[in-house]
């Protein structure tokens, strides 16, 4: 376990320079899976801070440009529609790869690339351009693609595409703690 460990750890860092973490105050958390890793976050009490959970449908991240759109499912930060435009520049991704040999039953390569990327977020009538990266997460032939971005003015957004599906999280204002967990089970 301890060897897989460490490559999962430093494709962790790679992938998620802004995946987002916190309590909602009242000890639950709400979270976006993406492949092996569980992306966490939350606002309450711990400053104000307003998030805005997303879902919808898309085009591949895998493509130099990409598109997404849905509606708001949770949150106090916008309600309504949503939707993104999506730059990625994969021709200046990074690559790790390693091998899981822990015995279960997704032994296998695993690969993460991560490349620059810029986003416009459209939400609740107001437009952000993000900065971040697009990553893949290749585990047995299947590939899941993730944006993590962050604008000038500090607000943050995650989306993930798994095929046409769009998943993510929108947040702003100081009430956010940003960070990321291998996830095991349902947390409370």
């Amino acid at each position: 376990m301890l060897k897989l460990l460490v490559p999962v750890l430093a494709a962790a860092a790679l992938a998620a320079p802004a995946a987002a973490f916190a309590c909602d105050g009242g000890g639950h958390h709400s979270g976006a899976s993406a492949g092996l890793l569980s992306f966490r976050f939350g606002v309450g009490d711990h400053g104000g801070g307003q998030f805005a959970k997303l879902a919808g449908t898309g085009t591949s991240f895998g493509s130099d440009s990409a598109t997404a759109s849905g509606d708001v499912v949770r949150g106090d930060l916008a309600s309504g529609p949503w939707s993104a435009t999506l730059a990625t520049t994969w021709s200046s991704a990074e690559s790790k790869s390693f091998q899981d040999t822990d015995g279960d039953n997704d032994d296998g390569t695993v690969t993460v690339s991560c490349a620059p990327a810029t986003a416009s977020v459209t939400l609740g009538g107001s437009t952000e351009s993000l900065t971040g990266k697009t990553c893949s997460l290749t585990r047995n032939g299947t590939t899941v693609y993730g944006f993590a971005g962050k604008a000038s003015n500090g607000d943050r957004a995650f989306l993930k595409e798994d095929g046409s599906t769009v998943k993510g999280v929108a947040l702003s204002g100081e009430g956010a703690h940003f960070g990321l967990f291998l996830h095991s089970g349902d947390h409370h």
